[in-house]
Formats: structure tokens, sequence, C-alpha cells
């Protein structure tokens, strides 16, 4: 299995010289618990930024291999049409990967959901349903949406903070960094400092964080069972421990 990952920077996914973030250790950790191996140790993934699937999309529509976005309805916000473009762009991207490497390819699309309260975030479904139809579009059956709710602060927050108890209520709290009380502000204040790449990267290497240790959290099982059904497609050995 090959993974094509790509997120929003360094603390999430990570950088395009294929440094992970916290969320690609994540992805890791749920696919070695199926398979036995990681991707990630035996560099079997590859990361797009975000201005690097920019660039990937004008040059698609230069030589005319991406179909035209089909126009966005009152009630379709923009940001969920440019979640469905850039699972578009990954979508080929993988495709093409899986055709130059022969090999099995899983797809994942990391986008943050944000949202305040007072704008109300009934749109995390919308946002998800679109990075997920935006695959299917391309023909690829193998993508994963990885939307957290309202950021990955939260699911952060739940291991270092919670203990992994009670953990569904913070996916309620407000997206916005700007809010005195920011889910980024919280996690910081936990941690007594900047909630660097290397630090969480750290966390997760030594066991205060696990993927497998939070039950909860709505927007995370989701992630979790559609990333299982994508490897019940690949592997046939039994689940680990």
């Amino acid at each position: 299995m090959f993974l094509i990952l790509s997120g929003e920077g360094k603390t999430d996914i990570g950088t395009s010289d294929d440094i992970p973030g916290p969320m690609t250790k994540f992805i890791d950790q749920w696919i070695t618990r199926r398979s036995g191996y990681s991707l990630v140790e035996s560099t079997q993934y590859k990361i797009f930024t975000e201005s690097e699937i920019k660039d990937e999309t004008a040059r698609l529509r230069r030589l005319k291999k991406l179909k035209t976005l089909s126009k966005r309805g009152k009630k379709t916000p923009p940001e969920t049409q440019l979640y469905n473009k850039n699972a578009r762009v990954l979508a080929n991207l993988a495709l093409q990967y899986k055709k130059d490497k022969g090999i099995d390819v899983i797809a994942v699309l990391f986008r943050d959901s944000d949202g305040s309260k007072s704008a109300g975030r009934g749109n995390w479904k919308d946002k998800w349903n679109s990075i997920l139809k935006g695959f299917d579009e391309e023909g690829l059956s193998t993508g994963v949406p990885m939307v957290p709710k309202p950021k990955s602060e939260a699911w952060v927050l739940c291991a270092l903070r919670n203990k992994y108890q009670h953990c569904a209520n913070i996916e309620d709290e407000s997206g916005n960094d700007n809010s005195p009380n920011s889910l980024k502000n919280q996690l910081e204040s936990h941690l007594g400092g900047r909630a660097t790449q290397q630090l969480l990267n750290e966390k997760i290497d030594g066991g205060e964080i696990d993927i497998h240790c939070i039950v909860d959290m709505p927007s995370l099982n989701k992630f979790k069972d559609r990333l299982d059904d994508v490897l019940d497609g690949f592997l046939t050995v039994p689940q680990f421990p």
C-alpha cells in the first residue's frame, strides 16, 4: 500500500518534504493495527501541501484533465466547493501514483471543519460529503476524508487533557483561533507552550496520544470507519489488537 496525503500544514499532515505531522501518524497508527507494519516507517507515503494542490489544479486545468466544476448554488458555501475540488485533484495524483507504481493507493485529504458556535457547525457533514464526492467523481474508491470537528486540536486535547474521557463535547467548541478560549489556546495552555509538530509527534511516538484510545469523538470515528472500509478491500488478515 501507498499513502497519498494532503493537509493544511506542519501540525496536521506535515510538509512536502515528507516530514510527517501528527495526523499522518494517526493515520499510520490506524493502518498499522490492520496491516502489521508502518507505512510511515517504510516511507510508503507522499505529502502534498495546499500550495502544491493549488499548483496541480492549475496544471490539470491547462491540460484539460480536470472536469469543469459545477457552479456553486445559493446554499453551497464556497469552502465546501473548495474541499470538493481539493479532493478531485488529490484523487488524480493518487491514481497517477497507482498507475506508475502498480500498487494499491489510499488518498487522505485532511481539512479542519472550523466554524464558530454563532455560525453553527451543521455543515460539517456537507464538508465531509463534498470531499467524498470529489474522490468519487474522479473514480477513486480509496479516498478518505479526515475532517476533525471543529479542528485537530480537539482530538489532541481529548488525549492529553481529558485522558480520553468525556471528549464528545469538545467537538462543540468554537474552531475560531481568535476566540479567547480557542482550542488552540487551550492546547497550548495545557502543554505550557506552542503545540509544535515536533512536540506532538514526540507525544504520539511516546504513547501519550493514541488514536485507538479516542473512542467517543464522532468526527474521528467517522474517519476511522471510512479508513477501515477502504482497508477491507486491501487486507484479508485479521485486525491486530
